[in-house]
């Protein structure tokens, strides 16, 4: 009896050894890997299992590495990602906006990025991201808003072919006005860019000479006479782009221009509205160009995983992964080759379908005119607050106007030259 306990307490001691070795040698095994480290800006849940899928394969395909993703919520992005990439031991692979990217790339803190990297990628998109020639960032997806309209109520007051610029809006918003008592157009103009990228559309950059001053002048005497006759929102300095998605759902207005995601939100939000609702293309200026907002995907140049980092972002942007993140988000992909998915060809009359297909075309004719790399916050809040000036004062003159954009053009001017 005493024989067989100790056999059986020898067996179990021999069990649990083994065990323990094999766990310590699987942890050693583990701890050797390196790690890659991902930071996205929130992503989870809607794209959380295709990342992880793109992770399971980049481990299977280089044992060596073990990938740690982190998403991050967008309020924090730039203030936690500035103080990483300045440390000694930063992300890998980051994805961010290209107005902060740009910003980090001054510093001299990014990689840049050789011609191979980058030739699978839309050109307009890469043409995007370069400093002082060199390419900084690898496009992640991109956006190109279109025009949503009150078909019933644009064919009763209008008629015809929907418009296509600004300058067309301003001439039919009388007549919406009287015809239907709606203002004719929202938007959520006062927030970040939006203004900004209105006055590209005009050839409007740095104010340098008369003409790009004259065109600023009538740009903002058209808002600011849009504003005063209530063809706009009162509360248009006010709202962001969700408020105004929602003036349009509760038929206040006949034009905004949104994303397919907003579409979708009044798809399911406001059926009635949705279904006299028409899809055109995005309202430009006199360039006839067309704007995006883009994310892309940065490597820090301390990475200690440079080369691996490549090959993950390649993973991530293939054509297939780029395709499955299309159909997840409804995003556009930023590699070309998945550009050229029939998905982007043929789209049905369902205006979130139909969407798609306006919004490729728009990246075959985007507007490369901006206000430039330096200190763009700043100069997009300038350019802001001259509109509040502009739209709140009592005083209609035209002197008025041309006293705030003559201010305005100098003010950019030195924040160009980053006086």
């Amino acid at each position: 009896m005493r024989k067989n306990i100790i056999l059986l307490l020898t067996a179990m001691f021999l069990m649990v050894a083994s065990f323990t070795c094999f766990s310590y040698l699987g942890l050693k095994k583990e701890s050797n890997k390196k790690k890659l480290v991902f930071w996205s800006i929130q992503l989870k849940p809607v794209y959380e299992k295709q990342i992880k899928d793109v992770i399971k394969t980049f481990e299977a395909n280089n044992p060596e590495y073990s990938v740690v993703w982190v998403d991050i919520p967008i309020q924090e992005a730039q203030k936690r990602t500035l103080a990483s990439v300045l440390s000694s031991t930063p992300p890998d692979l980051i994805n961010l906006n290209p107005d902060f990217s740009v910003m980090l790339a001054q510093k001299n803190a990014l990689y840049t990025f050789n011609e191979e990297a980058y030739s699978e990628f839309h050109p307009g998109l890469v043409e995007r991201l370069k400093y002082k020639d060199k390419v900084y960032a690898l496009p992640f997806y991109v956006t190109s808003p279109v025009t949503v309209y009150n078909k019933e109520i644009y064919q009763k007051c209008i008629g015809g072919d929907f418009i296509k610029t600004y300058d067309e809006l301003y001439k039919i918003s009388e007549k919406i006005k009287k015809c239907s008592n709606s203002t004719s157009f929202v938007s959520s103009i006062n927030e970040n860019d939006v203004f900004a990228k209105i006055l590209n559309k005009y050839d409007i950059k740095n104010f340098s000479d008369d003409n790009e001053i004259k065109n600023a002048k009538n740009v903002y005497s058209m808002f600011n006479q849009m504003y005063k006759k209530n063809f706009i929102p009162k509360d248009i300095l006010a709202i962001n782009h969700r408020e105004a998605v929602e003036k349009y759902m509760a038929d206040k207005t006949v034009v905004m221009v949104a994303g397919s995601n907003f579409i979708k939100m009044i798809k399911q939000n406001a059926p009635a509205v949705y279904s006299k609702s028409e899809i055109a293309s995005q309202l430009t200026g006199k360039n006839g160009k067309y704007d995006i907002s883009l994310m892309n995907l940065v490597i820090p140049k301390k990475s200690a995983n440079i080369e691996a980092a490549i090959n993950f972002a390649m993973l991530l942007t293939n054509k297939e992964n780029q395709l499955e993140l299309s159909r997840v988000t409804n995003v556009l992909p930023a590699n070309k080759y998945a550009l050229q998915d029939e998905r982007f060809k043929k789209c049905s009359e369902d205006l979130i379908e139909k969407s798609r297909c306006i919004s490729v075309l728009q990246l075959n004719n985007l507007n490369n005119v901006s206000f430039g790399d330096l200190n763009k916050n700043t100069i997009n809040e300038n350019i802001n607050k001259t509109l509040e000036e502009i739209l709140l004062t009592s005083d209609n003159s035209t002197d008025y106007i041309d006293k705030k954009v003559n201010e305005l053009s100098n003010q950019i001017k030195a924040l160009q030259e980053n006086k």
